[in-house]
Protein backbone atom coordinates (compact mmCIF):
# COMPACT_ATOMS: atom_id res chain seq x y z
CA UNK A 1 0.00 0.00 0.00
CA UNK A 2 1.80 3.56 -1.29
CA UNK A 3 1.82 6.03 1.59
CA UNK A 4 0.99 9.05 -1.11
CA UNK A 5 -2.29 6.89 -1.73
CA UNK A 6 -3.10 6.18 1.95
CA UNK A 7 -2.80 9.94 2.90
CA UNK A 8 -5.69 11.34 0.50
CA UNK A 9 -7.72 9.44 3.06
CA UNK A 10 -6.39 12.15 5.87
CA UNK A 11 -7.29 15.25 3.71
CA UNK A 12 -10.86 13.85 3.64
CA UNK A 13 -10.57 13.36 7.32
CA UNK A 14 -9.63 17.22 7.45
CA UNK A 15 -12.63 18.05 5.35
CA UNK A 16 -15.14 16.19 7.14
CA UNK A 17 -14.29 17.91 10.23
CA UNK A 18 -14.70 21.07 8.46
CA UNK A 19 -17.77 20.57 7.57
CA UNK A 20 -18.97 18.83 10.52
CA UNK A 21 -17.88 21.94 12.72
CA UNK A 22 -19.76 24.25 10.44
CA UNK A 23 -22.95 22.62 11.50
CA UNK A 24 -21.44 22.10 14.98
CA UNK A 25 -21.02 25.58 15.64
CA UNK A 26 -24.84 26.35 14.10
CA UNK A 27 -25.92 23.80 16.57
CA UNK A 28 -24.42 25.31 19.66
CA UNK A 29 -26.88 25.78 22.95
CA UNK A 30 -28.02 29.68 22.87
CA UNK A 31 -25.88 31.14 20.24
CA UNK A 32 -25.07 34.30 20.94
CA UNK A 33 -25.43 37.22 18.50
CA UNK A 34 -21.94 38.83 16.90
CA UNK A 35 -20.29 40.94 19.29
CA UNK A 36 -17.57 43.70 18.90
CA UNK A 37 -15.60 40.53 17.55
CA UNK A 38 -17.31 40.19 14.53
CA UNK A 39 -18.60 43.83 13.85
CA UNK A 40 -19.44 45.45 10.19
CA UNK A 41 -19.59 43.40 7.22
CA UNK A 42 -16.29 45.29 5.59
CA UNK A 43 -14.62 44.56 8.92
CA UNK A 44 -15.79 40.84 10.11
CA UNK A 45 -13.08 38.23 11.46
CA UNK A 46 -15.56 35.02 10.21
CA UNK A 47 -19.01 34.20 8.97
CA UNK A 48 -20.34 33.41 12.33
CA UNK A 49 -20.11 34.83 15.78
CA UNK A 50 -16.59 35.00 17.14
CA UNK A 51 -16.21 35.30 20.85
CA UNK A 52 -13.49 37.86 22.06
CA UNK A 53 -10.52 36.66 23.92
CA UNK A 54 -11.34 36.36 27.63
CA UNK A 55 -14.87 34.74 26.68
CA UNK A 56 -12.84 32.00 24.42
CA UNK A 57 -10.16 31.06 26.88
CA UNK A 58 -13.13 30.89 29.49
CA UNK A 59 -14.68 28.09 27.53
CA UNK A 60 -11.52 26.33 27.06
CA UNK A 61 -9.84 23.69 29.41
CA UNK A 62 -6.27 24.36 28.75
CA UNK A 63 -3.93 26.36 31.27
CA UNK A 64 -2.01 29.24 29.80
CA UNK A 65 0.64 29.86 33.00
CA UNK A 66 0.65 33.21 34.88
CA UNK A 67 -0.39 36.22 33.78
CA UNK A 68 -3.08 37.63 31.39
CA UNK A 69 -4.34 35.47 29.18
CA UNK A 70 -2.07 35.59 25.76
CA UNK A 71 -4.31 36.25 22.51
CA UNK A 72 -6.26 33.25 20.82
CA UNK A 73 -6.03 33.00 17.09
CA UNK A 74 -9.29 33.87 15.00
CA UNK A 75 -10.12 30.36 14.60
CA UNK A 76 -9.91 29.31 18.41
CA UNK A 77 -12.73 32.31 19.40
CA UNK A 78 -14.71 30.82 16.71
CA UNK A 79 -14.62 27.57 17.77
CA UNK A 80 -14.64 27.77 21.39
CA UNK A 81 -18.08 27.88 22.28
CA UNK A 82 -19.68 25.09 19.82
CA UNK A 83 -16.39 22.63 20.34
CA UNK A 84 -14.24 23.53 23.32
CA UNK A 85 -12.24 20.32 24.53
CA UNK A 86 -11.63 19.62 20.45
CA UNK A 87 -10.42 23.62 20.20
CA UNK A 88 -8.19 23.28 23.06
CA UNK A 89 -6.86 19.57 21.13
CA UNK A 90 -6.42 21.82 17.71
CA UNK A 91 -4.00 24.82 19.69
CA UNK A 92 -2.02 21.45 21.07
CA UNK A 93 -2.16 20.49 17.05
CA UNK A 94 -1.30 23.73 15.86
CA UNK A 95 1.72 24.24 18.04
CA UNK A 96 3.32 20.90 17.36
CA UNK A 97 3.28 21.18 13.84
CA UNK A 98 4.45 24.88 14.09
CA UNK A 99 7.24 24.08 16.54
CA UNK A 100 7.62 20.42 17.11
CA UNK A 101 8.27 18.59 13.81
CA UNK A 102 11.90 16.92 12.73
CA UNK A 103 11.60 19.40 9.42
CA UNK A 104 13.62 21.95 8.78
CA UNK A 105 12.02 25.29 10.69
CA UNK A 106 12.07 27.32 6.99
CA UNK A 107 11.29 24.95 4.59
CA UNK A 108 8.06 23.79 7.23
CA UNK A 109 6.99 27.07 7.27
CA UNK A 110 7.48 27.45 3.36
CA UNK A 111 6.05 24.38 2.08
CA UNK A 112 3.12 25.55 4.51
CA UNK A 113 2.61 29.06 2.32
CA UNK A 114 2.81 26.51 -0.88
CA UNK A 115 -0.35 24.55 0.23
CA UNK A 116 -2.27 27.61 1.53
CA UNK A 117 -1.16 29.52 -2.06
CA UNK A 118 -2.46 26.79 -3.90
CA UNK A 119 -6.10 26.50 -2.10
CA UNK A 120 -6.08 30.77 -2.11
CA UNK A 121 -6.40 30.79 1.37
CA UNK A 122 -4.98 34.22 2.45
CA UNK A 123 -5.04 33.25 6.78
CA UNK A 124 -2.59 30.26 5.96
CA UNK A 125 -0.24 32.29 3.61
CA UNK A 126 0.09 34.76 6.31
CA UNK A 127 0.95 33.10 8.95
CA UNK A 128 3.50 30.82 7.25
CA UNK A 129 5.46 34.39 6.35
CA UNK A 130 4.93 35.57 9.92
CA UNK A 131 6.74 32.08 10.93
CA UNK A 132 9.33 33.25 8.42
CA UNK A 133 9.89 36.54 9.34
CA UNK A 134 9.87 34.98 13.13
CA UNK A 135 13.25 32.73 12.56
CA UNK A 136 14.46 36.06 10.99
CA UNK A 137 14.00 36.35 6.91
CA UNK A 138 13.84 39.54 5.60
CA UNK A 139 11.40 40.91 2.44
CA UNK A 140 14.19 38.97 -0.25
CA UNK A 141 14.09 36.14 1.74
CA UNK A 142 11.16 35.08 2.07
CA UNK A 143 10.40 35.70 -1.48
CA UNK A 144 12.74 33.43 -1.92
CA UNK A 145 10.91 30.96 -0.31
CA UNK A 146 7.40 31.81 -1.68
CA UNK A 147 7.50 32.94 -5.57
CA UNK A 148 8.13 30.91 -8.33
CA UNK A 149 10.46 29.63 -9.64
CA UNK A 150 12.31 29.96 -6.22
CA UNK A 151 14.96 30.78 -7.73
CA UNK A 152 18.29 29.95 -5.37
CA UNK A 153 16.31 27.00 -3.70
CA UNK A 154 18.45 23.46 -4.22
CA UNK A 155 16.81 20.77 -6.20
CA UNK A 156 15.44 19.40 -3.03
CA UNK A 157 14.26 22.12 -1.48
CA UNK A 158 12.17 23.10 -4.97
CA UNK A 159 11.20 19.42 -4.97
CA UNK A 160 9.79 19.83 -1.86
CA UNK A 161 7.30 22.87 -2.73
CA UNK A 162 6.52 21.53 -5.96
CA UNK A 163 5.04 18.44 -3.40
CA UNK A 164 3.10 20.54 -1.15
CA UNK A 165 1.39 22.32 -4.14
CA UNK A 166 0.67 18.96 -6.20
CA UNK A 167 -0.15 16.99 -2.64
CA UNK A 168 -2.56 19.71 -2.11
CA UNK A 169 -3.98 20.06 -5.74
CA UNK A 170 -3.86 16.65 -7.30
CA UNK A 171 -2.38 14.48 -4.46
CA UNK A 172 -3.86 11.38 -6.77
CA UNK A 173 -1.18 12.11 -9.65
CA UNK A 174 1.71 12.20 -7.72
CA UNK A 175 4.44 9.47 -8.79
CA UNK A 176 6.61 6.83 -7.25
CA UNK A 177 9.62 8.90 -8.37
CA UNK A 178 8.78 12.05 -6.86
CA UNK A 179 8.64 10.19 -3.99
CA UNK A 180 11.65 8.45 -4.06
CA UNK A 181 13.47 11.86 -4.89
CA UNK A 182 12.51 13.69 -1.74
CA UNK A 183 13.11 10.25 0.61
CA UNK A 184 16.22 10.06 -0.52
CA UNK A 185 17.12 13.61 -0.07
CA UNK A 186 15.33 13.88 3.63
CA UNK A 187 15.29 10.68 4.75
CA UNK A 188 11.70 8.58 5.56
CA UNK A 189 11.05 10.40 8.85
CA UNK A 190 11.43 14.13 7.63
CA UNK A 191 9.34 12.90 4.62
CA UNK A 192 6.55 11.75 6.89
CA UNK A 193 6.51 14.86 8.75
CA UNK A 194 6.19 16.62 5.65
CA UNK A 195 2.99 14.29 4.10
CA UNK A 196 1.66 14.92 7.96
CA UNK A 197 2.07 18.93 7.52
CA UNK A 198 0.27 18.93 4.09
CA UNK A 199 -2.39 16.87 6.13
CA UNK A 200 -2.61 19.25 8.48
CA UNK A 201 -2.11 22.36 6.47
CA UNK A 202 -5.10 21.35 3.94
CA UNK A 203 -7.46 20.37 7.03
CA UNK A 204 -6.84 23.71 8.20
CA UNK A 205 -7.02 25.66 5.49
CA UNK A 206 -10.26 23.92 3.97
CA UNK A 207 -11.83 25.03 7.59
CA UNK A 208 -10.62 28.92 7.39
CA UNK A 209 -11.91 29.04 4.15
CA UNK A 210 -15.27 27.53 4.66
CA UNK A 211 -15.89 29.52 7.97
CA UNK A 212 -14.13 32.58 6.51
CA UNK A 213 -12.02 33.48 8.92
CA UNK A 214 -9.59 36.38 8.80
CA UNK A 215 -6.79 36.92 10.25
CA UNK A 216 -5.78 38.55 13.61
CA UNK A 217 -6.20 41.86 13.36
CA UNK A 218 -3.17 43.13 14.63
CA UNK A 219 -1.09 40.47 12.61
CA UNK A 220 -0.73 36.54 12.66
CA UNK A 221 -0.33 35.37 15.68
CA UNK A 222 2.91 32.70 17.01
CA UNK A 223 1.90 29.34 18.17
CA UNK A 224 0.46 29.34 20.96
CA UNK A 225 1.75 26.92 23.40
CA UNK A 226 -1.08 25.57 26.05
CA UNK A 227 -1.47 22.37 28.56
CA UNK A 228 -4.93 20.98 28.43
CA UNK A 229 -6.79 20.65 31.80
CA UNK A 230 -8.02 16.82 31.90
CA UNK A 231 -9.71 17.55 34.76
CA UNK A 232 -11.68 20.68 33.46
CA UNK A 233 -12.73 19.00 30.11
CA UNK A 234 -16.16 20.45 29.62
CA UNK A 235 -19.53 18.33 29.21
CA UNK A 236 -20.68 17.91 25.65
CA UNK A 237 -22.62 21.23 24.24
CA UNK A 238 -26.22 20.71 24.16
CA UNK A 239 -27.19 20.99 20.50
CA UNK A 240 -30.43 21.95 19.09
CA UNK A 241 -31.66 21.44 15.36
CA UNK A 242 -31.64 24.89 12.97
CA UNK A 243 -34.65 26.72 12.98
CA UNK A 244 -37.20 25.75 10.26
CA UNK A 245 -38.57 22.91 8.83
CA UNK A 246 -36.66 19.73 8.72
CA UNK A 247 -35.62 18.49 5.30
CA UNK A 248 -37.88 15.94 3.64
CA UNK A 249 -35.34 12.83 3.81
CA UNK A 250 -35.20 11.07 0.39
CA UNK A 251 -36.07 7.83 0.25
CA UNK A 252 -33.68 6.90 -2.88
CA UNK A 253 -30.42 8.91 -4.06
CA UNK A 254 -30.13 8.66 -8.07
CA UNK A 255 -25.90 7.79 -8.44
CA UNK A 256 -25.36 5.47 -11.08
CA UNK A 257 -21.20 5.21 -10.18
CA UNK A 258 -22.55 3.32 -6.77
CA UNK A 259 -23.03 0.51 -8.53
CA UNK A 260 -20.67 1.07 -11.77
CA UNK A 261 -18.17 -1.54 -10.37
CA UNK A 262 -19.25 -5.15 -9.63
CA UNK A 263 -18.22 -7.54 -6.79
CA UNK A 264 -15.56 -9.48 -8.50
CA UNK A 265 -14.07 -6.55 -10.10
CA UNK A 266 -13.84 -4.74 -7.10
CA UNK A 267 -12.37 -7.89 -5.79
CA UNK A 268 -9.84 -7.48 -8.45
CA UNK A 269 -8.91 -4.09 -7.70
CA UNK A 270 -8.62 -4.35 -3.31
CA UNK A 271 -5.83 -7.63 -4.37
CA UNK A 272 -4.37 -5.09 -6.89
CA UNK A 273 -4.06 -2.54 -4.01
CA UNK A 274 -2.69 -5.71 -1.79
CA UNK A 275 -0.18 -6.43 -3.82
CA UNK A 276 1.53 -3.12 -4.17
CA UNK A 277 4.91 -2.36 -3.23
CA UNK A 278 4.80 0.92 -0.17
CA UNK A 279 6.40 4.05 -1.19
CA UNK A 280 7.86 3.91 2.25
CA UNK A 281 8.97 0.83 4.65
CA UNK A 282 6.39 0.01 7.00
CA UNK A 283 7.64 -0.14 10.71
CA UNK A 284 6.97 -3.23 12.58
CA UNK A 285 4.54 -3.13 15.64
CA UNK A 286 8.27 -3.58 18.27
CA UNK A 287 9.68 -0.91 15.95
CA UNK A 288 6.51 1.55 16.20
CA UNK A 289 6.77 0.47 20.31
CA UNK A 290 10.35 1.62 20.51
CA UNK A 291 9.88 4.88 18.63
CA UNK A 292 7.51 6.47 21.08
CA UNK A 293 8.51 8.83 23.44
CA UNK A 294 7.36 9.01 26.83
CA UNK A 295 4.94 12.02 25.97
CA UNK A 296 2.71 9.67 23.48
CA UNK A 297 0.52 6.81 25.28
CA UNK A 298 1.15 3.60 24.33
CA UNK A 299 -1.82 1.69 22.34
CA UNK A 300 -4.09 -0.52 24.28
CA UNK A 301 -3.87 -3.35 21.84
CA UNK A 302 -1.87 -4.32 19.25
CA UNK A 303 -3.30 -3.85 15.59
CA UNK A 304 -1.97 -3.68 11.69
CA UNK A 305 -3.52 -0.58 11.03
CA UNK A 306 -0.21 -0.07 8.07
CA UNK A 307 -1.05 4.19 8.18
CA UNK A 308 -0.90 4.17 11.72
CA UNK A 309 2.02 1.92 11.73
CA UNK A 310 4.22 4.83 9.87
CA UNK A 311 2.76 7.77 11.69
CA UNK A 312 3.55 6.11 14.75
CA UNK A 313 7.00 4.60 13.59
CA UNK A 314 8.54 7.98 12.36
CA UNK A 315 6.35 10.75 13.33
CA UNK A 316 5.03 9.71 16.56
CA UNK A 317 4.40 13.59 18.43
CA UNK A 318 2.78 14.58 15.11
CA UNK A 319 0.52 11.66 14.42
CA UNK A 320 -0.49 11.19 18.26
CA UNK A 321 -1.31 14.91 18.42
CA UNK A 322 -3.24 14.55 15.30
CA UNK A 323 -5.25 11.16 16.45
CA UNK A 324 -6.05 12.89 19.38
CA UNK A 325 -7.68 15.93 18.03
CA UNK A 326 -9.71 13.53 16.11
CA UNK A 327 -10.70 11.43 18.78
CA UNK A 328 -11.81 14.23 20.75
CA UNK A 329 -13.97 15.47 18.05
CA UNK A 330 -15.92 12.41 17.31
CA UNK A 331 -18.43 12.16 20.81
CA UNK A 332 -18.22 16.15 21.07
CA UNK A 333 -19.53 17.50 18.01
CA UNK A 334 -22.69 15.01 18.62
CA UNK A 335 -23.17 14.52 14.48
CA UNK A 336 -24.64 11.25 13.06
CA UNK A 337 -22.12 8.56 12.50
CA UNK A 338 -24.14 7.91 9.11
CA UNK A 339 -23.33 11.36 7.88
CA UNK A 340 -19.52 11.55 8.71
CA UNK A 341 -19.52 8.07 6.61
CA UNK A 342 -21.03 9.95 3.63
CA UNK A 343 -19.20 12.67 3.59
CA UNK A 344 -15.58 11.02 4.37
CA UNK A 345 -17.28 8.74 0.81
CA UNK A 346 -18.18 11.35 -0.97
CA UNK A 347 -14.78 12.83 -0.73
CA UNK A 348 -12.41 10.50 -0.93
CA UNK A 349 -14.40 9.22 -4.33
CA UNK A 350 -13.62 12.83 -5.73
CA UNK A 351 -9.90 12.55 -4.70
CA UNK A 352 -9.97 9.57 -5.95
CA UNK A 353 -8.15 7.88 -3.07
CA UNK A 354 -8.92 4.04 -3.11
CA UNK A 355 -8.78 3.79 1.23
Amino acid sequence: MGLLRKVPSIGAVATLFAATVIASSGWAAAPEPPGPASHGDGDRLARVPVLDNAEAWACLPVEHGEGQAPALPTWARVLARALPATTARMLVLDHVQRTGSSLDPALRAAMRWAAADALESSYGRDTAEADLRRLGFEDDAIRRWTEAPHEGLSGPEHDALAFARALTLEADKVTDAEVARLIEAFGESSFVAMVHLLAYANFQDRLLLALDVQVEPGGPLPPLEVQIDLDAMPEVPERRPPDGPAPTVPTHVGDPTWAATDFDELQDRLEAQRGRASRIRVPSWEEMLAALPESVPQPERRHSVKWTLVGMGYQPTLTSAWLTTMRTFSPESGTDRVFRESIFWVVTRTIHCFY
